[in-house]
């Protein structure tokens, strides 16, 4: 999609992070540090006896330095800094932040990728004179969630390009990505069933993870005959491994891991027709895009 909108643009590809989600990727691309540093494996995950959700949750998130802070950059934070969770606060920790429109307005217009950034267009440009690094976040997400990456996702992306391109003529770098790719699931209720079978009758706590990469806590002495009992249970649909082989930190991260291989892979939001968390191309690479004058 950045390549067929972006065209005043250079472009090159970045990879995401393992699992191709929000909460670890964005952790990452501010900050610099892998999960294991950072220590936010995905969205849903084990914080003491329990599962903490890493958007809205208030797990402990080292104090790391992001590329923001550093550079005062002054933030349009949007959704992000309407969430009171300690993801997001470390996310934007130290910027002079510009404060988001009322959470109903930005629900209406994620629906709208054009009016989203007609939005975010509008809000720069009133601050624009006044900072030298700014950040925003343009959330086209939940609109592919839902949608896929349909024509109006193509036209907001470029009038993103005509935007940008605008700014670079006045002396700007802009420069834009994203934190991971999106692709088509159509979930197997057998295998949901399976899945939540699996968590019921051999896990102490329920399955973490997001989208396309959940990962379980085995009763002790139960792992090998759970990681069995998933790849027999999902078959072609999933690979399966040790968290450590992923790099996932423990015990963060439950040490059965299960990836999505096939779109009837069982993930958890029975309402999204996109989703992401896995290890295809589709959902690692993303783009890394600069406009100059």
């Amino acid at each position: 999609m950045a390549k067929q909108s972006w065209l005043s643009a250079s472009i090159s590809t970045l990879s995401s992070t393992v699992p191709s989600t929000s909460a670890t990727a964005w952790l990452t691309a501010l900050t610099g540090m892998p999960v294991d540093v950072h220590r936010v494996p995905g969205t849903v995950y084990r914080n003491g006896s329990g599962l903490v959700h890493a958007i809205n949750g208030t797990p402990a998130i080292p104090n790391l330095p992001t590329v923001l802070e550093r550079h005062g950059a002054t933030a349009l934070g949007r959704e992000l800094d309407l969430m009171e969770g300690t993801w997001a606060q470390a996310l934007l920790r130290g910027c002079n932040r510009i404060p988001a429109p009322a959470s109903h307005k930005l629900a209406a217009q994620a629906e709208d990728p054009p009016l989203l950034v007609a939005n975010v267009v509008a809000d720069l440009d009133k601050v624009l004179p006044d900072h030298d690094f700014l950040w925003t976040y343009v959330n086209i997400d939940d609109h592919v969630h839902g949608h896929g990456y349909d024509e109006s996702v193509h036209e907001a992306m470029l009038r993103l390009d005509a935007h940008a391109s605008r700014w670079a003529a006045q002396g700007w770098t802009v420069v834009a990505h994203s934190d991971h790719g999106q692709v088509p699931v159509d979930p197997d209720p057998d295998l949901v069933e399976g899945w939540d079978a699996i968590v019921r009758e051999e896990c102490v706590i329920p399955s973490g993870g997001a989208g396309r990469m959940r990962w379980l806590y085995p009763k002790p002495d139960r792992l090998e005959a759970v990681f069995d009992r998933v790849a027999t249970t999902l078959g072609a649909a999933a690979t399966v491994h040790h968290a450590t082989d992923l790099g996932l930190p423990q015990p963060e991260a439950g040490p059965v891991v299960a990836v999505a291989a096939s779109p009837t892979f069982p993930v958890p939001d029975p309402s999204a027709r996109y989703e992401h968390g896995g290890l295809s191309r589709d959902e690692l690479d993303v783009p890394f895009a600069v406009w100059r004058n």
